[in-house]
């Protein structure tokens, strides 16, 4: 009998630690420990030291592999970093003085930031492209070209691009293929299988699922880069803490079940702000008149709880959190809170002068887990409050 391979919400929450302890825990148990003893001072042992190797990250890393449809995770587990920027910085180590990474234009401003401002001192190139024209990326990678970076669905512009056609074109170059899926998490979206190389999330947002936590981490196809990226990243030490693990794997215990109502809650307030006077234009690839619907139905199991529009001249942006009682006005996204950002002036304010810049008029939406006609009401009032008189 063949041995059918587990669901996605089941190997979320029976993934196995590997580490066994005498009191027979439901629930694996937190590791704080920094070190471990051993009988022998050969070093072979599974566990030395917690920047090598911890059992509550490792039981987290195993278990994003799995869902991310890496097979082989007990070997070619995830790799927890300590923020989402730490995951964007080990990645970077990839590439060596001379290379050249080519970046989608629409991207989180932190990555705008990164290639901006710290990666040319390393004598890095970064070009940004518009990922929606496959033939601009095309002529973009040269034989310097060692990274693509792509965020699918984009943030904040929401733009859903494909993956496989991008892999084809990058692996056709000898290039490889990243993918920022924090928007998306595996339950949406799983790059890998679409041709990707490594996958990244800011486990920060969705994965941890409750604004409370911060941490990074990565997941690589190919054995040989996940083994680079491991023993780089035990030498420059960026490693999530045992804590900050524990509430991440707790997060993907019900990471299924939440994504689930973020996607509809985005949903319901995309089709109301469709209506709304003051809002130009909606981007959300749930909706079928979106661009980027087909693509999107093709590649993701959902459509998340991340959403943008476009706002006239009319509304008075400034005004937005005086209007609004239930939405935050606030970075990040990704937990049970709902929050309303204005990307131009906070998380992309420093893209501004890029390639990567967006529409000052745009705003950003994570939708919460709250019930989807008090925050449709909520959000309404608060755009029509804003309305110049």
């Amino acid at each position: 009998m063949v041995k059918k391979k587990k669901g996605i919400n089941t190997r979320a929450i029976h993934t196995e630690s590997g580490v066994n302890v005498s009191s027979n825990d439901a629930m694996p148990p937190l590791h704080l420990t920094t070190t471990f003893a051993s009988d022998t001072p050969e070093m072979s042992a599974d566990f030395v030291y917690s920047r090598i190797g911890n059992p509550t990250r490792r039981l987290f890393e195993k278990t994003i592999a799995s869902l991310e449809g890496v097979e082989n995770y007990e070997e070619q587990h995830g790799i927890a970093v300590s923020t989402g920027m730490s995951a964007t910085d080990l990645v970077s180590h990839l590439m060596v003085p001379g290379d050249r990474i080519v970046i989608t234009d629409s991207v989180y401003g932190g990555t705008v930031n990164y290639f901006t401002d710290v990666a040319p001192k390393n004598n890095i190139e970064a070009i940004f492209i518009d990922f929606t024209d496959l033939d601009k990326v095309d002529k973009a990678l040269n034989e310097k070209t060692k990274i693509v970076w792509l965020e699918t669905p984009s943030n904040p512009l929401m733009n859903v691009i494909n993956i496989k056609e991008v892999a084809s074109i990058v692996h056709s170059k000898g290039g490889l293929l990243v993918c920022d899926s924090s928007f998306s998490t595996p339950f949406i979206t799983r790059p890998l299988e679409h041709g990707a190389d490594i996958v990244m999330h800011s486990t920060t947002k969705y994965i941890g699922g409750h604004s409370d936590t911060m941490g990074g981490v990565i997941v690589a196809k190919d054995l040989e880069i996940h083994t680079e990226l491991l023993e780089t990243q035990r030498k420059i030490g960026t490693v999530l803490s045992p804590f900050d693990s524990y509430l991440c794997q707790r997060g993907l215990y019900t990471l299924g079940a939440r994504i689930k109502v973020h996607s509809s809650n985005a949903l319901e307030l995309a089709k109301s702000l469709e209506t709304c006077r003051g809002v130009e234009k909606v981007n959300y690839p749930g909706l079928e008149k979106n661009e980027f619907h087909k693509t999107a139905k093709e590649q993701m199991d959902l459509y998340g709880g991340m959403l943008s529009f476009v706002v006239s001249d009319e509304v008075d942006l400034m005004k937005i959190a005086e209007k609004i009682q239930l939405f935050k006005l606030a970075v990040s996204f990704g937990g049970v809170e709902s929050l309303i950002e204005v990307p131009s002036l906070m998380t992309h304010e420093k893209a501004s002068d890029t390639d990567a810049a967006v529409p000052e008029n745009l705003i950003r939406v994570s939708a919460g887990l709250e019930d989807s006609e008090d925050l449709i009401e909520d959000l309404l009032n608060g755009i029509e409050g804003c309305i110049k008189k």
